[in-house]
């Protein structure tokens, strides 16, 4: 076999390997295929909010019944100091990680409005 036949018979192959490596990642980021680390600790971060929010709200339930008040008449917006204070109280029982307690606090009395 002399040099040009095999150059000829790899020739698809070196064209397949060059048009996929351009391509590939094109296609697999437009496709969502790949995540990046920043989209994935988003996730991870946005994910452990939403668990110490859902503790919050359950106590926050759970607080309310035992003093027998309603949580309808924390709704609305005149209504968020003591949304706040409900929750302030509610998260010195929590531990929560100072870099998400913000957001945690922030998403409990939200869904308690």
């Amino acid at each position: 076999m002399t040099f040009e036949q095999i150059l000829e018979r790899t020739k698809p192959y070196a064209i397949g390997l060059v048009v996929g490596l351009f391509f590939s990642p094109i296609i697999g980021f437009n496709a969502g295929w790949l995540t990046t680390t920043t989209a994935s600790t988003l996730a991870a971060e946005t994910a452990r909010v939403d668990a110490f929010a859902g503790i919050c709200s359950g106590a926050a339930g759970r607080m309310a019944a035992a003093n027998s008040t309603d949580l309808a008449t924390l709704e609305g917006y005149d209504n968020r100091a003591k949304r706040d204070e409900l929750v302030a109280t509610i998260m010195a029982d929590i531990q929560v990680p100072a870099d998400i307690l913000g957001k945690v606090s922030t998403s409990c009395s939200r869904s308690l409005s």
